[in-house]
């Protein structure tokens, strides 16, 4: 007995343990997975500063515009006090009331309000790289977060005033959720599942269409008895009122209707499906992009068509039926329609709203990236994935019914690059898949399969990178909405640098022509201010309050005659207009 004690240590040192061995292997797996998540995270930290830092100076970043300004105004107002307001949520409200959090504990910051953006942006990386390694591989893991890293629109909608930034980061906490729960079935990853739907919701409403495919998923798709399956819901749908049901009572307490979102989807259908629509967004009300205009809008229209006051719901309702009914006097436009937004939704081009990428990109070296990283290579690698993963396809499904989903919506109402961002993200594991995929085969030789992938990823992504947009007119709004916000902001040089800019990227715009006259009449410029109106009428005669303008160009240029004639053309378009009327007098 000595003896082989003796010869097992002289051998070993100590008797094998294969169960310590193999959980010794695995605790090692988990630090070393651990060690490389946390260095792609810190790249992530990098691009998300050098981003933030070079666009300080962004025009559009000091003096806000659009949907920034009004998120920004409505979370002061939050923050000094009415935080329950007086109206139903007519927008998502969770992105002001985050930045209301923010600015009562901070200060209103923008600076401060992007860097904590940033860090939702590089906790996103983190969960989207555990959901992909729960989902498919400690590669396809890694391979999700680097994507996600360095791609550039997440870089990008993360370092602006945008709602896009929370909803990618709770989109994220959803997807993660969802993984863990199917993996290790847990009441509480089903909790969570609910709280972050919840949550997303109110910051992105076209995610309530989610709503029943969690649940339908959790008892079709989850192999667990029937007790535990429906205990699971239970505990889904107790995460997602515990958020949605305060929201639709404190509605119901001021507008009479319980509502678990906002009444904001009637008028946004119309505005994607009129008969006028092009797939993009247009105000109701031409130069009325703001959310102080959009609301007012949407009831004034609805309420002198019906002839009476509407609620909430009922100006939802009106434009809803009224985008259905033109949809209906044209169904072959409105086909043709749903074709080029489908074609839209898949195409690698950011659609600007008020601020674009390719304009910010002037300024931050990691938005460059977006010349070689961007939708046109992630999607047709996301379509291999999900072609090279389909064998999965009962422990997937719930995946391919969010993606989807969110495709429909998107296409149903209208397209802006923010809006399109969720499929992004919900296309990153399987492009990350898909990458995957090809590296095993070339490294096997596969030559026959590699050149199937070859066929698919060339024809989806001729697909993704035709043009589609008016890509020079996008680009020139951009560059205005810059040059606005820097004659606003008091910097006029560089205001009528980037209006110039503007109308060299697309000379047939008569508002750049406008905008840039306002600019040179606050730099006390009117001979030159003059020679913008002129032009902007030359392009578009029927613009409005532009006659006036140049009325007053003319008189400080004095140059009496035709600033009496520029007057008298303003009055014919409006009688009650009181600065014309004044100027008239005054020169007569």
């Amino acid at each position: 007995m000595v003896s082989r004690r003796k010869r097992a240590n002289a051998v070993g040192q100590t008797p094998s343990n294969p169960e310590s061995s193999s959980t010794n292997s695995a605790l090692t797996d988990r630090v070393s997975y651990a060690i490389l998540l946390a260095s792609i995270c810190g790249l992530a930290f990098f691009l998300h500063l050098v981003n933030v830092l070079q666009t300080l100076e962004v025009p559009t970043l000091i003096e806000l515009l659009g949907d920034a300004r009004g998120y920004f105004n409505w979370a002061i107002l939050i923050s000094d006090g009415d935080w329950y307001g007086s109206e139903t949520f007519y927008q998502a409200p969770l992105y002001p009331y985050f930045l209301a959090v923010l600015m009562t504990v901070f200060g209103p910051s923008i600076t401060l309000i992007r860097v904590v953006q940033m860090l939702l942006g590089v906790a996103g990386v983190a969960l989207i790289g555990l959901s992909g390694r729960k989902l498919f591989s400690k590669n396809v893991g890694l391979v999700s977060a680097l994507m996600l890293a360095v791609y550039p629109p997440a870089i990008y909608y993360d370092g602006i005033i945008q709602k896009a930034s929370l909803a990618t980061f709770l989109l994220c906490v959803l997807v993660t959720a969802c993984v863990y729960l199917q993996s290790e079935v847990r009441r509480r990853y089903a909790i969570l599942a609910g709280v972050s739907l919840g949550l997303l919701v109110l910051t992105r409403e076209n995610s309530l269409l989610w709503t029943p495919l969690i649940p339908a998923w959790i008892l079709f798709g989850i192999d667990e008895t029937k007790r535990q399956r429906w205990t699971l819901i239970g505990c889904f749908v107790c995460g997602l009122a515990l958020i949605v049901v305060p929201i639709a009572a404190r509605n119901a307490s001021l507008g009479g209707e319980w509502s678990p979102t906002t009444f904001q989807a009637g008028p946004n259908f119309y505005i994607g499906n009129n008969l006028q629509a092009s797939g993009i967004y247009v105000p109701l009300v031409a130069g009325h992009e703001t959310p102080m205009h959009e609301r007012a809008d949407a009831q004034r229209l609805a309420e002198q068509e019906v002839g009476r006051e509407l609620s909430s719901r009922e100006v939802s309702q009106f434009w809803m039926s009224l985008a259905w009914e033109e949809t209906r006097q044209a169904p072959g436009r409105w086909l043709q329609l749903m074709v080029a937004k489908t074609f839209m939704v898949f195409n690698r081009y950011e659609v600007p709203d008020v601020e674009s990428m390719y304009v910010f990109r002037d300024y931050s070296f990691p938005l460059q990236l977006s010349r070689i990283w961007h939708f046109g290579i992630l999607c047709p690698l996301g379509i291999w994935g999900l072609i090279a993963t389909r064998g999965d396809w009962r422990r997937l499904w719930l995946h391919y019914l969010l993606l989807l989903s969110m495709i429909a919506a998107v296409v149903l109402f209208f397209i802006l690059g923010r809006y399109r961002n969720p499929v992004a993200v919900l296309f990153v594991p399987f492009a990350a898949a898909g990458a995957v995929d090809l590296y095993r085969r070339l490294r096997e030789q596969q030559w026959r399969s590699i050149g199937a992938a070859a066929v698919v990823l060339a024809l989806s992504a001729i697909l993704c990178n035709i043009t589609v947009y008016e890509e020079q007119s996008l680009q020139a709004s951009s560059y205005m909405n810059m040059g606005i916000a820097a004659s606003k902001a008091g910097d006029l040089p560089t205001g009528i640098r980037l209006l110039k800019k503007a109308i060299a990227e697309f000379p047939e715009m008569a508002e750049g022509y406008v905008n840039l006259g306002r600019a040179y009449m606050m730099n006390r410029q009117p001979g030159r201010a003059a020679q913008c109106f002129q032009n902007a009428l030359i392009l578009d005669p029927r613009l409005v309050g532009v006659h006036l303008q140049l009325g007053e160009a003319f008189e400080l240029s004095g140059m009496q005659p035709q600033a009496i004639e520029q007057y008298q053309r303003a009055l014919a378009v409006d009688p009650t207009d009181s600065r014309a009327l004044e100027a008239l007098n005054r020169l007569r």
